[in-house]
């Protein structure tokens, strides 16, 4: 008898998609982001800096709301198991010494299931279950920060997205107290079930025969 999915007690796995991997989308002139080689442009200017002088970088927010930027996933789907909750969490430090108590901010996740043959578009889709407020609640500085969890329910992204992509956009919608570059964007964390064997939807052949109708 063969073995699948359902007799293996898979834990969920992560995967996260630093922020080198994302690109800056807004309407100003187009912005070197580092000289790790990203590029794009940015809305108010966000650039990549040096947290702290540890020697590693971040993607700064520049203080102001509505900080957006995006990536194109082509690992995740042919991984995960659709009929199962996805998790996402936005990865970040606080690029200072000393932040105040009262600091807080809320990280916008959206995305969109690109299938083979289907256009690329902004992605627009809310996560079912929306990242809260994140407060600071301290005055130490330079924290590893992982937000709370934001989810896609189980069956909202389908079979065929597993021979396809997703774009990802994270933005930062709401700031209180944070100024220009304090808030350091470090990589998007997703979790989620994974189903490699054969089952129902794929066959041992499901990517060569989407290849050769492509």
């Amino acid at each position: 008898m063969a073995i699948r999915d359902r007799n293996i007690e898979w834990k969920r796995q992560k995967r996260v998609i630093p922020w080198n991997e994302f690109g800056v989308i807004g309407t100003a002139a187009a912005t070197a982001l580092s000289a790790l080689g990203n590029t794009g442009t940015a809305t108010a200017a966000a650039t990549t800096a040096e947290v702290s002088t540890f020697k590693f970088a971040g993607l700064g927010i520049t203080g102001l709301a509505g900080q957006d930027f995006a990536t194109l996933d082509l690992q995740t789907p042919s991984l995960i198991d659709p009929t199962e909750e996805i998790g996402v969490r936005v990865l970040y430090t606080i690029n200072v010494a000393s932040p105040a108590t009262t600091d807080s901010v809320t990280w916008l996740v959206k995305y969109d299931q690109v299938d083979p043959g289907e256009a690329f578009v902004v992605p627009g889709t809310a996560l079912n279950t929306d990242i809260a407020a994140q407060l600071d609640g301290g005055t130490t500085g330079f924290l590893y920060r992982v937000s709370s969890r934001g989810i896609i329910n189980a069956n909202t992204i389908d079979h065929t997205a597993k021979t396809g992509c997703i774009s990802w956009l994270v933005e930062c919608d709401a700031l209180t107290t944070y100024v220009a570059d304090e808030i350091m964007f470090l990589g998007l964390e997703i979790d989620y079930k994974p189903l490699l064997c054969v089952n129902t939807e794929e066959t041992v052949d499901v990517y060569k025969d989407i290849a050769a109708t492509n």
